[in-house]
């Protein structure tokens, strides 16, 4: 069986996933809080991109995971009910900017992931290092924000490992976000739960 590596930012969605699925934190040497059953290895990496990135970076070198499933919490852009979840088609950055030409189909790319055929819905995703409390900043097209999608793909996609990303609405990215958040996190991890089993069978 494929060992599957998990990358989740925050401690209050992380403790969702581990009572679900009976993940056991192990002792470790790595500066992560690391959880595993017999065939799932999660790594708690903290926000941002910088952190995800590393955390999956640490994923492939320590545990030989076949598979990277980033999943979490993101503010949603347009239209979309709180406490929903979805699969990610596409990733991007959304806070990146370059002005030389060589370099920007690197910074500027759009990342595909993998998505299990029964899902309904699928959405595009961009990734910055801010938390998005007015929506309209954001021109690029994306349905929803999050600070980790990005960096997770980018590293899964350099070392042509198979990445698929789940985020649940908890906010509309305005300025009501931060309290919003909290408010719907539960019901946005119960329902990326749901997919996240999809992902895993």
């Amino acid at each position: 069986m494929t060992n599957i590596g998990i990358v989740c930012a925050m401690r209050e969605e992380v403790e969702k996933i581990t009572t679900a699925f009976n993940l056991t934190q192990i002792d470790s040497y790595l500066d992560y809080p690391i959880y595993q059953n017999t065939h799932i290895t999660l790594i708690e990496s903290s926000i941002g991109k910088v952190a995800s990135t590393l955390a999956t970076t640490t994923l492939i070198d320590q545990f030989n995971v076949g598979k990277i499933i980033n999943i979490g919490l993101a503010g949603a852009i347009k239209p979309i009910p709180a406490g929903s979840a979805y699969f990610v088609q596409s990733v991007t950055q959304h806070d990146a900017f370059i002005p030389f030409d060589n370099y920007q189909q690197d910074m500027y790319q759009s990342i595909d992931c993998y998505v299990p055929e029964q899902s309904d819905e699928t959405l595009v995703l961009t990734t910055g290092d801010q938390f998005i409390t007015d929506n309209s900043q954001i021109k690029n097209g994306a349905d929803i924000v999050d600070m980790e999608g990005f960096g997770v793909a980018y590293v899964a996609n350099r070392h042509h490992i198979p990445v698929t990303l789940i985020k649940g609405a908890s906010d509309d990215a305005n300025n009501s976000s931060e309290a919003e958040l909290f408010k719907n996190l539960n019901n946005a991890m119960e329902q990326t739960i749901v997919l996240l089993k999809i992902a895993l069978n």
